[in-house]
């Protein structure tokens, strides 16, 4: 009858309105889909270039990690901070400022403990660095940063902002003489690179990493140290593509050039270590990925903080050295044990110390650079240029130094190192 067959008409059209509402939500969800995975997978024509070229003559520095403790220790936030021992250091520094005059200051990350800095009206950056370092020789000197992995459980964007001259309610001003000067504290970007013309042409390049950002590009996030913490912005998968394909690129800019250079790879975490301390799995796979990268680009140093130790090991021709000892509590250090087991033997522990608090002077000329390491208090008393007594808080003592030269090539095949 006619009425049963407008009902089933309608019924048809009815099913084919749904059908069709269900393709077009596939497709919408394809669409989106589609557009994230293509946000977060790097660019191919990603543009990368060198730094402009600082011409320095010569060039000395100051490196120390994991070293922002005294907020820390003032509110009781964990047992092993302890502002005093930051503070000898900062002590011990300024007294070899005095002598070296350094260009800069590089930091190996952990400049804020525990949980890195909140925000820009965050005590931590009074409390544990401009008060800290706020020294006569220190002060004016510039500051090089590296984030931690503890900086990474606070607000990065404040770290940035801060590093931009930003300030919170709790600065005390420019005019205050507890105040540092407002472009001290540098930091461009998570990851950076600088580049110095050293007397006869040669470079020193300064590659700066973000070691938590490397990680999310080899784990999940739940297999990850501070998993419940840290940033999908900063360290999540997206942002660890491009920080690879970025150091990938600076690698063969820098390798471009034909002038005899130092390549200096700076981050947080070690690649290889001795200091005895849990380790996650995505740690193990950065190391691999890492160390396969350095040894092939003709990388000469790897500079790192993290570990709590001072340590120095060589693989492949790269030397690495651990330098994580400017405030927080030490690690203990076994070099007939070495991580990770599978990639580097004791063999390749040069030296290492777990006894002492302390940090490194770097002085690169023509002929290289110079590296000492330098313990906190181990001293005799001894009288300063102006015949007053210096305590053994304010002394150090180097007790290990290397040199690294120039070299004339970059890229090497694995086959030829």
């Amino acid at each position: 009858s006619r009425p049963n067959a407008v009902k089933r008409i309608m019924s048809i059209q009815a099913k084919l309105t749904w059908k069709y509402l269900a393709v077009l939500l596939v497709m919408i969800v394809v669409i989106q889909v589609s557009k994230t995975t293509s946000a977060s997978k790097p660019s191919s024509k990603m543009t990368v270039k060198l730094a402009p070229v600082v011409d320095a003559g010569s060039l000395r520095f100051i490196s120390l990690g994991d070293f922002g403790v005294t907020e820390c220790g003032l509110r009781g936030f964990h047992r092993k901070c302890d502002g005093r021992i930051q503070r000898s250091v900062a002590d011990c520094m300024d007294n070899v400022a005095m002598r070296v005059k350094p260009d800069f200051i590089l930091s190996l990350g952990d400049n804020f403990y525990p949980d890195g800095a909140q925000s820009l009206d965050d005590n931590q950056f009074s409390s544990s660095f401009e008060h800290v370092y706020n020294r006569p020789h220190l002060k004016s000197t510039k500051w090089w940063i590296t984030i931690g992995d503890h900086d990474h459980c606070g607000n990065v964007t404040a770290m940035l902002a801060y590093a931009k001259g930003e300030r919170g309610m709790n600065w005390l001003g420019p005019d205050n003489p507890e105040s540092m000067p407002a472009d001290y504290f540098r930091l461009p970007a998570p990851y950076y690179h600088r580049r110095y013309k050293i007397e006869g042409g040669k470079i020193l390049h300064l590659v700066v990493t973000d070691s938590v950002a490397l990680e999310g590009a080899v784990g999940e996030m739940h297999e990850r140290r501070f998993s419940k913490k840290i940033s999908k912005e900063y360290a999540g998968a997206p942002a660890a593509r491009r920080h690879w394909l970025w150091l990938e690129r600076i690698f063969q800019k820098i390798n471009d050039s034909i002038e005899p250079k130092i390549v200096t790879v700076v981050g947080h975490r070690p690649v290889f270590s001795a200091a005895q301390r849990r380790r996650t799995a995505a740690e193990v796979l950065v190391s691999r990925r890492l160390h396969t990268l350095l040894s092939q680009m003709g990388v000469d140093l790897y500079i790192h903080g993290h570990d709590h130790v001072m340590q120095h090991i060589v693989k492949d021709r790269v030397q690495y050295i651990g330098n994580g000892v400017g405030g927080f509590d030490l690690h203990k250090f076994d070099p007939k044990k070495p991580w990770p087991e599978e990639l580097v033997s004791p063999e390749d522990v040069k030296w290492g110390t777990p006894l002492g608090h302390g940090f490194a002077v770097h002085e690169v000329t023509s002929s290289g650079m110079q590296i000492s390491f330098h313990h906190v208090g181990t001293g005799p008393d001894v009288p300063d240029e102006e015949g007053n007594i210096i305590s053994k808080d304010s002394l150090s003592t180097m007790v290990h130094k290397l040199e690294i030269p120039f070299s004339d090539s970059g890229f090497l095949p694995q086959d030829d190192r």
